[in-house]
């Protein structure tokens, strides 16, 4: 990945990382992408972010990039950046996204509800 993170321990055969957190997981998407150099498919962004982060983080962060225009979903379900173009190989291929987008609604003045108000007593 091309985001360096903190490591919390390295040996000769292993290294942990700290994973980001939601507001940096789009960062660390775009970031792949970019090294890249072209579109990635959901299964290869899944496949590249397994242990990193879930499935339902992951779609949550590519919708949220994609509503804000950050993102490009291309016809075959690929994401790449803005001005990415699909590759020879794949522009021929017409498959399509099973479902359909819904469009969400993202703020960041979002206040967190609370579940129990004490009582003023």
């Amino acid at each position: 990945m091309a985001r360096s993170r903190r490591v919390v321990y390295e040996d000769s055969e292993i290294v942990v990382l700290v994973a980001p957190r939601d507001e940096e997981l789009g960062d660390v998407i775009i970031d792949t992408i970019r090294e890249k150099g072209r579109p990635m498919t959901w299964d290869e962004l899944r496949e590249e972010f397994s242990g990193i982060a879930g499935e339902d983080r992951l779609r949550r962060a590519l919708n949220k990039l994609v509503d804000m225009g950050i993102l490009v979903e291309f016809p075959d379900g690929s994401y790449g950046l803005p001005g990415m173009e699909l590759p020879p190989e794949r522009r021929g291929i017409r498959k399509r996204r099973r479902r359909r987008r819904i469009p969400r609604i993202y703020t960041d003045t979002a206040v967190p509800r609370p579940y129990y108000i004490p009582s003023r007593h």
